[in-house]
């Protein structure tokens, strides 16, 4: 049997990428292409002339220079959030496009001399327990220089600590994953989301990241201590404590719309933390989570008013172009838009 060409293996990313089996992708093409030939093309024994090219391109809504690119990267130690219910067809949608972007996020960081390595600000102690995820995200919000008021940006701060952030549509399972390539970090967060809940998935998954959970570690376990670590990095123990006091019965609504107006941090977040920190016991931790699910479900009221927005990839982009580093057409290519699109999206300069 052939060995797969690139043209076939970029072939195979975008397929999955739109989430296609061979006859869904052949069911597209309006019979152009069967799906015996879309399977030999991905094996490398067959090549589509430049019709079935263009409408491959089109079927799978990427640039006919997508698969002419360089071989996809490897994404290493990936990790999703709710793994266990995501559908496999899902899964490698996501992977696929994650594998996509990040080999053309670190192709603009090496054509503009741009590249960062990300580095752990954490000792490599294993963390088996919520309680040290508490003390390991103040040391990060410490070395980071955050301060102890509320984060403005997470993906901001991320992306300033050469962390690659990219947002991802998927479903109700899919809240959001982390994984690397050789020393390059990426987190991904389901783009299907309200700011509080980003900003609380990105900070779970820097968790994920950061924290060295053993692997033995039960699944529920890690969330526990990923979440401890997120509750922290968004909204400190102290400055926590301090606003909400040291024991409760109850809150009122007002005061947790002010609250998450102002941390960014959400209604059930809220109430999870006072938790953790022992602020309120058990018996009331599950009565306020009762009326929360009545109450309100998964639409809570009040709302961060920061957006939370990913930047840096197109501002290198961009960047490029404006310093003639990239051609226009490299810097659509990079972007996987066809030339008039991005013309008229970025054309404008001064």
């Amino acid at each position: 049997m052939p060995a797969p060409t690139p043209f076939g293996s970029r072939l195979q990313l975008a397929r999955k990428m739109s989430g296609l089996s061979y006859q869904g992708l052949a069911d597209k093409l309006n019979g152009l292409v069967t799906k015996q030939a879309l399977h030999k093309y991905e094996q490398g024994s067959m090549m589509p002339d430049s019709e079935k090219l263009i409408a491959l391109a089109n079927a799978l809504d990427v640039t006919v220079n997508f698969f002419f690119r360089s071989e996809p990267v490897i994404l290493e130690g990936i990790e999703f959030r709710k793994r266990v219910s995501l559908p496999v067809k899902e899964r490698e949608a996501i992977l696929g496009k994650i594998t996509d972007i990040m080999g053309r996020y670190l192709e603009v960081e090496r054509l503009m001399a741009a590249g960062k390595k990300f580095k752990n600000p954490l000792p490599k102690d294993e963390v088996t327990e919520p309680d040290r995820a508490e003390e390991l995200a103040e040391i990060v919000r410490r070395r980071w220089e955050l301060g102890t008021d509320a984060i403005p940006s997470v993906y901001a701060t991320l992306e300033q600590q050469a962390i690659k952030v990219m947002e991802c549509h998927g479903s109700v399972k899919f809240d959001g994953l982390n994984s690397h390539v050789d020393d390059h970090m990426v987190i991904v967060v389901n783009d299907d989301q309200n700011v509080a809940r980003k900003r609380f998935t990105a900070a779970h998954e820097l968790g994920h990241a950061l924290l060295n959970i053993p692997e033995d570690v039960e699944h529920k376990v890690k969330e526990r201590i990923c979440h401890r670590f997120a509750g922290a990095f968004l909204w400190p123990r102290e400055q926590f404590m301090d606003r909400v006091g040291p024991k409760r019965a109850r809150f009122m609504e007002d005061e947790l719309i002010e609250w998450k107006q102002q941390w960014g941090v959400s209604i059930k977040a809220i109430i999870m933390r006072a938790h953790d920190l022992g602020i309120i016991n058990d018996a009331v931790h599950k009565r306020m989570l009762i009326s929360y699910n009545v109450e309100y479900g998964k639409d809570e009221p009040g709302e961060y008013k920061v957006e939370e927005r990913t930047t840096r990839f197109e501002q290198l982009v961009l960047s490029g172009l404006a310093q003639d580093i990239l051609s226009l057409n490299q810097a659509a290519d990079l972007m996987n838009m066809k030339m008039g699109d991005f013309r008229k999206k970025h054309s404008a300069a001064i």
